[in-house]
C-alpha cells in the first residue's frame, strides 16, 4: 500500500514511521487487525484469560494501559498471544542432546533423533532452540553396538541445521538455533572452524562453552586436555589417547593458548563462535542448589572423606565410581559418574576450633550459620573463601544412619583399638597390654592356688575378658592361651599374638607405623565401633561432674589421630572437640631403668573431649568395656537432675589459609547437592543456569516512554522512575500469566516451567534514553544512569514476584537457603527483599533478561536503540516498489534522533552526546556490560562494535577483559574483508570542502577505494521477495552510494561501495547470504563488483532453483525468471538496484511476479531464463517454460 495515509499508533513522536507500519503489518498484525490498537486489545485479553473470571475485566484493562506504557511483549507474544493457532508464546527453549541414536542415553537424555524431532516439533510451534553437543561422543569414539566409529556431534549438528531449513514455524517467524559446545570437548577444534566452509550451519550461531578451569589454564600458560567419557578407537588409542583416573579419556592434549587463538582467529575474522563464561553463569545462578549442569566448579582434594552407605572413603577411591552418599543420616544417589576431575587448582586449608580440617578451592560453598538461636538455626551457602575468623559453620548429623556393612569385625577392630591405645607391634607378633592398679599386687587374693590369675575382680576386667575373647575368634597355634600373669610391680598384663600382628598388617599397620589407618577408616561399623571402644578403653577418660561439666576425653600425641577419631565419630553422630596443646612438648628427666635419670623430649599431648548429649550417643553406641569407666559414665548419665546440652552440630572456622594447588574433584548428589566432606557439610559443584528443556518468557520495557523534558527544551531531562518501577511490577504479572496462557510443544517444557516459572522483564531502547537524557553512552554518568535504570527494575521485578507468590503461592522448587545462599544472585538484593523472600518466597526463580529486541523495537518503539545497545546510526533512506509499479521512497530514522529533529533540535549539528556503536571504544562497550550485569539475573545480550583495523593482540584481550569482569559471555563484530563493513547512514554535516587537485580521468567505478568516506552516504533499501522450494522468501537489501566524478569535472555518478542487511535477518536462513553481500563491499571498494556479481550469478545448489523476476519472450509475454540459488537471485537483484540508479542498459523486472505462466515440463536448466525446463523437442533444445529454442542436431 501507499505510505499517504497510515493508522495512529502510541509512538511519542507526531507520526509513526513507515518502517514501523512495514514490520509491524508484516509480522505482527493478524486477519482483522489494522493498527496496534487491535493488537494491544487482543494481547490483553488473552493475558487476562488466567486470571479468576471476576478480576480478567480489570486486568485486561491493566495489561492494555501497560502494553500503551511501553511494557511489550516478546515477538512470540505479540504475534501469537490470543490467536487460534497452536503456536507457542515463548521465544526460546534449551533441547537435551544425549549421547545415542535413539530414546535415551545412560544419563536419560533424550538421543539425538529424538532430540531432533523434539527440537523440530518446538520449532515447527515458533520456538527457538538451543543446544549443548558436549555429551555425543567424539568423532574417532568406538561405537560399540555397531562396532564401527563415531562421526561427532558436528556432523550431527548439519542434520540439525537441516531440519530447521525445512521446518516451517508457526506464525511469521522460522526456527532459530543455537549450538554449545564444552572447551573440553575432543572435536571443539572442528566445531569452532566449521563455519569457515561456505554454507555450513546458516541457520546455527554457534558459542564455546568456557569454563574458568581453562582460563586459569591459559594465563599459566598450561596444556588442556580435551575429553570424553566415551573410549576411543584404536588408532586414537595408538596416537597416544589414554584414560584418566576419573574414568574420562583424554583424547588429545594442547597448549591452552593454541586453542584459545584458534577461536579467537575465527571469532575475528567471523563473529563467531561466541564465547560463554560458564563458571560466571553458574555462580550468580539463584537455582544453583536444584538444577544440574553442564560445567563444573572445582571443588575438593582427593584426600578427603565422604561417608557413603558403604561406609567412609576418599574422593581418590571414589573417582568413576557410583555410589550413594550420606547426608544428615540419609542416602541419596549420584548423578555424575563418581567423583571426578575438575582441574589442578589453588586450594585453601579450612581449619576449625574444634579441630576439623579441610583442603578446597576457594569458590567451593560450604553451609554457614546465618542466624541461631537457642530453639532454631538459619543457614545458607557461601564460598570457602567469604569465611571468616568467627564464622560458625555446618556439620553432618549421622544419628539417623543406622550404619555400613564391609570389612572387619568388631572383635577384630576392638583388638586393634587396644593395639593403637595401648599395645607394640614387632616383626614376630603383636603385645597388647592392659593396665590396673589393682595388678601390681600379685598376691593376697588376686591369684588362686592354681595360679590363674582373678582378673576379673580388677577394673580391667572387662578389658581382659573382651579382649580374650575376640583374641580366641582368630586362628592360633595350640598352645595359645591369652593374657599372662601380671608383670610384677608394673600392674599390667600382655597377650603376645603373631594373629593379631597379622590382622594389624591386613590392615595396613606396620612395625613403627602403629596408628588408625585409611583401611581401618573404611572398613565395616561394626568395626570401628570396635575400634573406638577399644581405644577409649586403652587411653580414654571419664572426667568432671555435672557442675562443672562431664566429659569422655582421649589423649593423644599424635594430633591427625585425634582427627581421624574425630572423623569416625561423627559418622555415629557423635560430635567432639579437639584441644591442642594440653601438655606442651618438653624435656623432662625420667628414670633411665638402672637406678639413675635421663633426659627424654616429651611430645605435646592433646585431648579429645565429648560432652553434652553426645555423651548419651556415645554410651549406646561406643561405650566402654573398661570397668570403672562404663561404671563412672552410667553413673554421670543416671544423676543428670535436666538434659545435657543438645548438640548443634556446628563449628567455627579458626583460619582459612593458602594451601598450594593439587588436582581437585566434584561430584553431583541427586535431590540435596551436598555431601560430607570430613565431616563438614559442603555443596557439590555441578549445576546449570538453563536446565534441560528450560524457556525464555520474554518482555521488554520502552524505556524512551519514561523520559521526561527529554534533551531538556522543556525543562530540566529526568528519567521517571516511579512509574517506570509500577509498569515493571505488572510486567511481571503479564509474563507469569504467559506460562499457563502459552501452548507448550514439549511436555517435558511444561514441567520444568512449572517446576521454576523463569521469566524475563527486560528493556529496550537504553541507548537513546542516555541520549536523551543527555549523558554520553561512553561515560561514566552515562553507565551510572544505565545501573540505576537496571538496579530499580530488578528490584521492582523481585518485589513485585513476592507479592505474587503471596497471591498465588511460590514457585514449587524454592528453598530459601539455597535461594539466598551467599553468592546467588538474589544474595545480593536489599536486606528488605531478601527477608520478604525468605519469609514468603518468591513466584519466579528468575525475572530479568536483557535480550535483542530487533523487530519488536521497530513496531512498536519508533526503531528505539536494540536493548541494552547504542543507536548504530540515524537515519537512512528506504527505496521500494510498490505493486502498481510506482516508487516510495522514505527515511528510517533513529527514534531520539527524530525525536531531537521534531522538538527543534539541529540534526545537522548534533550535541556530543549523541554517540553511535562505532564512534566508541570496545573498553566502553565492555564497561556499559559490566555495569549493568550485576543487576541482572541471566543475561545480556550484547555486541562489541570494533573498527577493521582492531589490532588482533587487543582484541583478544576483550574476551579475557570480560572474563576478568565476571560477564556471562561476549559476543564481538569486527567488519573485515571476510564479513563486510556494517553499513553506516548518518545524514553528512555541512562542512568546507578544499578544493580538490584534477584526477586523472579513470573509469570511476574501477578505481581502489582504500576507505569509507567521513559522514553519511545516500543510500537505499529495497524489499526482495523471491520463492524457494521450501516457500517464499523476503529479504532486504541496502546499498550505500558514493558520488564520484566521471572525469569530466561535472559529472558524479553513484557508486555503490557498501552492502548491508538489516540486523533483524541475521538469525534468519538468509545469514549466508549475508556473509556473501558482505563481501560485494570489499569487490566494491576494490572495482570489481560487477565480476563479482557476475560470479555470483552462477553460484549453484542442490535444493532446486530458486524464482526471483520475469523473463519478456520476443511475443512479450513474461515469465517467471529462475536461478540456482539464492545467491545468485540476490546478485540478480543487485543487478538491478545498480542499474536502476545508473541505468546503462535495460533489464528485466523483478517486480511483476503475477504474469501469466505457460505448462511448464520439468528439464534441464534454460539459458536464457533459468527454468529447470529445457526438454528435447524435434531434435532442438526447447525450453517449456520461456520458449527459447536451442542447439539442435
Amino acid at each position: 500500500m501507499k505510505r499517504d495515509s497510515i493508522p495512529s499508533a502510541i509512538h511519542t513522536a507526531t507520526t509513526m514511521q513507515p518502517i514501523s507500519y512495514d514490520v509491524l503489518v508484516e509480522k505482527y498484525l493478524k486477519p482483522g487487525e489494522t493498527s496496534a490498537d487491535d493488537l494491544f486489545a487482543r494481547v490483553a485479553r488473552a493475558l487476562a484469560s488466567v486470571e479468576e473470571e471476576s478480576k480478567r475485566p480489570h486486568y485486561e484493562n491493566l495489561f492494555l494501559q501497560n502494553l500503551y506504557a511501553g511494557a511489550i511483549g516478546a515477538g512470540r507474544i505479540m504475534s501469537a498471544a490470543g490467536t487460534s493457532i497452536q503456536a507457542t508464546l515463548i521465544n526460546c527453549f534449551v533441547q537435551p542432546v544425549g549421547d545415542c541414536i535413539q530414546g535415551v542415553d545412560d544419563e536419560g537424555f533424550p538421543g539425538i533423533y529424538e532430540a531432533l524431532r523434539e527440537a523440530a516439533e518446538t520449532m515447527r510451534r515458533g520456538g527457538g532452540v538451543g543446544y549443548d553437543f558436549s555429551r555425543i561422543r567424539p568423532r574417532g569414539a568406538g561405537v560399540k553396538g555397531t562396532a564401527s566409529m563415531a562421526s561427532g556431534p558436528c556432523s550431527y549438528i548439519n542434520v540439525f541445521d537441516q531440519s530447521c531449513s525445512t521446518v516451517e514455524s508457526a506464525g511469521a517467524r522460522r526456527g532459530a538455533q543455537m549450538g554449545v559446545l564444552r572447551i573440553d570437548h575432543p572435536d571443539v577444534q572442528e566445531f569452532i572452524t566449521a563455519k569457515r566452509t561456505p554454507g555450513r550451519w546458516n541457520n546455527f550461531n554457534v558459542s564455546v562453552g568456557v569454563t574458568d578451569a581453562f582460563m586459569h589454564a591459559l594465563q599459566a600458560d598450561e596444556k588442556w586436555e580435551l575429553v570424553h567419557r566415551a573410549e576411543p578407537g584404536q588408532a586414537l588409542i595408538d596416537k597416544g589417547a589414554y584414560q584418566r583416573e576419573d574414568g574420562k579419556w583424554v583424547y588429545q592434549a594442547l597448549p591452552a593458548r593454541d586453542l584459545w587463538d584458534t577461536i579467537m582467529r575465527s571469532t575475528y575474522d567471523f563473529a563467531e563462535p561466541g564465547i560463554l563464561f560458564l563458571d560466571n553463569i553458574n555462580n550468580d545462578n539463584n537455582l544453583r542448589y536444584c538444577e544440574t549442569i553442564a560445567a563444573t566448579n572445582p571443588c575438593v582434594t582427593g584426600d578427603t572423606w565422604v561417608l557413603t552407605t558403604n561406609g567412609a572413603a576418599q574422593v581418590a577411591d571414589l573417582i568413576g565410581k557410583d555410589f550413594q552418599a550420606v547426608v544428615d543420616g540419609k542416602a541419596y544417589r549420584v548423578e555424575s559418574n563418581g567423583f571426578f576431575k575438575t582441574g589442578h587448582k589453588p586450594v585453601l586449608a579450612l581449619r576449625t576450633r574444634e579441630g576439623h580440617a579441610l583442603r578446597l578451592t576457594a569458590d567451593h560453598r560450604v553451609r554457614r550459620v546465618a542466624h541461631k538461636t537457642r530453639y532454631a538455626m538459619e543457614t545458607e551457602w557461601v564460598a570457602a573463601e567469604q569465611l571468616r575468623h568467627g564464622d560458625e559453620i555446618v556439620l553432618h548429623n549421622h544419628r539417623a544412619l543406622g550404619g555400613w556393612d564391609g570389612i572387619g569385625t568388631e572383635e577384630e577392630g576392638y583388638l586393634l583399638g587396644l593395639l593403637v591405645g595401648d599395645g607394640t607391634l614387632k616383626n614376630d607378633k603383636a603385645i597388647i597390654s592392659v593396665w590396673a592398679p589393682e595388678l601390681k599386687q600379685v598376691a593376697n587374693g588376686f591369684v588362686s592356688a592354681n595360679g590363674i590369675v582373678n582378673y576379673a575382680d580388677t577394673s580391667a576386667g572387662g578389658i581382659i575378658a573382651a579382649a580374650q575373647a575376640a583374641a580366641f575368634t582368630l586362628p592360633h597355634r595350640s598352645d595359645f592361651c591369652g593374657f599372662q600373669r601380671p608383670i610384677t610391680g608394673r600392674g599390667e598384663m600382655r597377650m603376645a599374638s603373631a594373629a593379631i600382628k597379622g590382622l594389624a598388617h591386613s590392615f595396613g599397620m606396620r612395625v613403627g607405623y602403629k596408628t588408625i589407618t585409611p583401611a581401618m577408616e573404611k572398613a565395616s561399623s561394626a568395626f570401628v565401633t570396635g575400634l573406638l571402644r577399644g581405644l577409649f578403653d586403652a587411653d580414654g577418660s571419664v572426667q568432671g561432674s555435672q557442675e562443672n561439666g562431664v566429659s569422655v576425653r582421649l589423649s593423644q600425641s599424635d594430633k591427625s589421630l585425634l582427627e581421624t577419631v574425630q572423623r569416625m565419630l561423627q559418622r555415629f553422630g557423635i560430635a567432639s572437640v579437639i584441644y591442642q596443646n594440653r601438655r606442651l612438648a618438653q624435656e623432662k628427666p625420667m628414670p633411665d631403668g638402672h637406678g639413675g635419670l635421663k633426659v627424654v623430649n616429651i611430645r605435646a599431648q592433646h585431648e579429645l573431649a565429648i560432652s553434652g548429649d553426645n555423651l548419651q550417643e556415645y554410651a549406646q553406641r561406643i561405650g566402654f568395656f573398661d570397668n570403672a569407666k562404663a561404671q563412672r559414665l552410667a553413673q554421670t548419665l543416671s544423676n543428670y537432675r535436666c538434659s545435657p546440652k543438645r548438640e548443634r552440630f556446628t563449628a567455627t572456622v579458626e583460619s582459612l589459609v593458602a594451601d598450594g594447588s593439587e588436582d581437585v574433584f566434584d561430584v553431583t548428589v541427586a535431590d540435596v547437592h551436598a555431601f560430607d566432606a570430613n565431616g563438614l557439610y559442603v555443596h557439590n559443584c555441578g549445576e546449570q543456569p538453563l536446565p534441560s528443556y528450560g524457556c525464555c518468557d520474554l518482555g521488554p520495557i520502552i524505556l524512551t516512554r519514561f523520559v521526561k523534558n527529554p534533551f531538556g527544551f522543556a525543562g530540566k531531562e529526568a528519567f521517571d522512575f516511579a512509574e517506570f518501577e509500577k509498569s515493571v511490577a505488572i510486567q511481571v504479572r503479564a509474563l507469569d500469566n504467559v506460562l499457563d496462557v502459552t501452548f507448550w510443544p514439549l511436555q517435558q517444557q511444561r514441567d520444568e516451567s512449572s517446576a521454576k516459572r523463569r521469566i524475563g522483564v527486560g528493556f529496550t531502547g537504553m541507548g537513546n534514553v542516555l541520549t536523551m537524557l543527555r549523558l554520553r553512552y561512553d561515560s561514566a554518568e552515562g553507565r551510572a544512569m544505565a545501573t540505576r535504570i537496571a538496579e530499580s527494575m530488578r528490584n521492582a521485578a523481585y518485589a513485585a514476584s513476592v507479592e505474587l507468590a503471596k497471591e498465588k503461592g511460590k514457585f514449587p522448587e524454592f528453598d530459601a537457603d539455597g535461594y539466598l545462599a551467599e553468592g546467588t544472585f538474589a544474595s545480593r538484593l536489599p536486606a528488605e527483599l531478601q527477608d520478604a523472600i525468605r519469609t514468603h518466597g518468591i513466584r519466579n526463580s528468575h525475572l530479568l533478561s536483557i535480550a535483542p529486541t530487533g523487530t519488536v523495537s521497530l513496531a512498536f518503539a519508533d526503531n528505539a536503540s536494540n536493548g541494552i545497545e547504542p543507536a548504530f546510526s540515524w537515519m537512512y533512506t528506504r527505496k521500494k516498489r510498490e505493486s502498481d509499479g510506482t516508487t516510495s521512497e522514505y527515511a528510517v530514522e533513529d527514534h531520539s534522533w527524530r525525536l531531537y529533529r521534531e522538538l527543534g533540535g539541529d540534526v545537522n549539528d548534533l550535541p556530543d552526546y549523541f554517540v553511535s556503536a562505532l564512534s566508541m571504544s570496545a573498553t566502553d562497550h565492555i564497561a556499559m556490560m559490566q555495569a549493568v550485569q550485576p543487576f541482572v539475573d541471566t543475561a545480556i545480550s550484547k555486541t562489541v562494535n570494533v573498527p577493521a583495523d582492531y589490532p588482533y593482540d587487543d582484541f583478544k584481550n576483550l574476551y579475557q577483559q570480560a572474563w576478568d569482569a565476571r560477564l556471562k559471555g561476549l559476543a564481538t563484530y569486527r567488519p573485515n574483508a571476510i564479513l563486510g563493513s556494517v553499513l553506516s547512514v548518518e545524514p553528512a554535516k555541512s562542512e568546507a570542502t578544499p578544493d580538490a587537485p584534477a584526477a586523472p580521468v579513470i573509469d570511476p567505478m574501477r578505481s581502489v577505494i582504500e576507505r569509507r568516506p567521513k559522514g553519511g552516504l545516500d543510500a537505499v533499501v529495497e524489499k526482495v521477495d523471491y520463492w524457494t522450494q521450501e516457500g517464499h522468501r523476503r529479504l532486504y537489501i541496502i546499498v550505500s552510494f558514493l558520488p564520484v566524478s566521471t572525469g569530466n569535472g561535472t559529472e558524479t555518478v553513484d557508486r555503490a561501495i557498501e552492502f548491508f542487511m538489516p540486523v533483524g535477518q541475521s538469525g534468519e536462513s538468509q545469514q549466508w547470504i549475508t556473509s556473501s553481500m558482505r563481501l560485494l563491499s570489499l569487490a566494491a571498494r576494490g572495482g570489481f563488483l560487477e565480476r563479482a556479481l557476475s560470479d555470483m550469478r552462477k553460484v549453484v545448489w542442490d535444493r532446486g532453483p530458486v524464482r526471483l523476476g520475469t523473463h519478456k519472450k520476443v511475443d512479450g509475454t513474461a515469465v517467471p525468471m529462475w536461478h540456482d540459488s539464492e545467491v545468485a537471485a540476490v546478485a540478480y537483484a543487485i543487478q538491478n538496484i545498480l542499474a536502476q540508479r545508473n541505468p546503462v542498459k535495460n533489464m528485466d523486472s523483478n517486480r511483476s511476479e503475477e504474469s501469466a505462466q505457460l505448462p511448464v515440463m520439468a528439464g534441464k536448466k534454460c539459458n536464457e531464463c533459468g527454468a529447470h525446463a529445457v526438454i528435447r523437442k524435434d531434435g532442438c533444445d526447447y525450453c517449456t517454460q520461456c520458449g527459447n529454442t536451442g542447439s539442435c542436431g
